[in-house]
């Protein structure tokens, strides 16, 4: 059951991400982002200003499987100081959730709420950003927590 509630997060995530981007010009990109966590990046911008973004992984293996998956509502705010004629520099920050599923003996379901800010680097030429993000993240399932999850990524944007 746990699995089939992850499938249609999932699935739900990507169709809502893909189908807002088809309106804009900057369109749905997908990448990598490394670090914690490090995974497929997703982002899908819904007007000139606002974005939903993802990071999704996963790990299979006999005795201890993970699957990991946010997803954030972004504002941006470009820097107008800054006038590149390769590309424009906006910051961010924005809401979210996060859900981590462990099987390792038992199964274990983590969820936490997310509050990211970063730095997003576009090209003017080419299809493709490169960002630097910080998230806290409230645990409120299983048990309450606080920590911090952040990430360097890029994505090439396909519109």
């Amino acid at each position: 059951m746990k699995k089939l509630i992850v499938v249609l997060f999932l699935t739900a995530s990507l169709i809502l991400i893909s189908e807002q981007a088809q309106a804009q010009d900057r369109g749905f990109g997908i990448g990598a982002q490394v670090t914690n966590p490090a995974g497929l990046s997703f982002k899908g911008w819904m007007s000139e200003t606002a974005a939903l973004a993802s990071v999704m992984s996963f790990t299979i293996s006999e005795n201890n499987s993970t699957f990991y998956l946010h997803l954030d509502y972004l504002n941006h705010k470009t820097y107008d100081e800054l006038e590149w004629d390769f590309g424009y520099m906006s910051y961010y920050y924005g809401g979210g959730a996060r859900f981590i599923w462990r099987e390792a003996g038992i199964d274990n379901s983590f969820f936490a709420l997310r509050g990211p800010a970063g730095l997003n680097f576009n090209f003017t030429e080419v299809p493709v950003d490169f960002y630097i993000e910080i998230a806290p993240t409230f645990e409120v399932s299983p048990d309450f927590s606080f920590g911090f999850t952040g990430g360097i990524g890029f994505r090439y944007f396909l519109n």
